[in-house]
């Protein structure tokens, strides 16, 4: 499907809750959700006992400059270096050297996280699953556009369904209250949809490009868990 076919967007100022959805929800920021997720739901997996202990809070710090703060930059040296037309990457041909450097990058991550004996391994099988639908959305994406966006709700579900499974009689504190994971895979889904009507009302993306962004992340965490597990 060709990028004409997609709707114009309305005008900017109508966009803004659109773009700060798409922004609070970037792909980028998928790793970060992950660990919080998970150190909400067993602290006791990376040897602390709170998110609020240095250590996780080092290894917070750690992934998000690794996943979000490191690629934003590059990107931004790639477009001010006119190797792409605008950091919003509409164009599909724009996306192949920002992905294959994201790759890159997070393969080398998840390659030292897996190597340490202190990362727990469903945290290594949600990277891994990370890497697994970077490289295909990379390979549909030399065909037609897909919805990032949607690959890291998709696998956001995904992981919060892989944890309720795991640790389902658990939940996240979150001061005085407990969310239990049944909850969190609700809200999971509905910030999911929420996304993907942000997309749609960009005109980032069609409906096609988001099912299958959908279908890829949350696919690719599953099969992720099946190796480790």
């Amino acid at each position: 499907m060709s990028d004409q076919s997609l709707v114009a967007p309305p005008p900017a100022s109508r966009n803004l809750p659109a773009l700060l959805i798409s922004g609070l929800f970037h792909p980028l920021l998928m790793p970060t959700y992950l660990f919080l997720l998970l150190v909400g739901v067993n602290p006791y997996l990376f040897g602390t006992t709170e998110l609020g202990d240095s250590r996780a809070m080092s290894n917070l710090i750690l992934i998000f400059l690794d996943t979000f703060v490191i690629p934003v930059v590059a990107v931004f040296i790639m477009a001010r270096l006119n190797m792409i037309s605008s950091v919003m990457m509409h164009e599909k041909s724009e996306r192949i050297g920002p992905l294959l450097l994201v790759m890159v990058l997070y393969f080398w991550i998840y390659w030292n996280f897996n190597k340490s004996n202190q990362t727990p391994t469903i945290f290594n099988a949600f990277l891994l699953g990370v890497v697994i639908a970077l490289v295909v959305a990379f390979v549909i994406n030399l065909l037609d556009k897909i919805s990032l966006h949607a690959t890291g709700m998709g696998g956001l579900v995904g992981a919060s369904i892989i944890l309720l499974g795991l640790y389902g009689g658990d939940g996240i504190p979150i001061g005085s209250l407990t969310i239990g994971l049944p909850l969190v895979v609700l809200i999971a889904v509905l910030l999911a949809g929420l996304v993907g009507t942000a997309r749609l009302a960009l005109g980032a993306h069609d409906k096609l490009q988001l099912s299958v962004g959908y279908a890829l992340g949350f696919v690719a965490q599953f099969v992720a868990l099946k190796v480790y597990y």
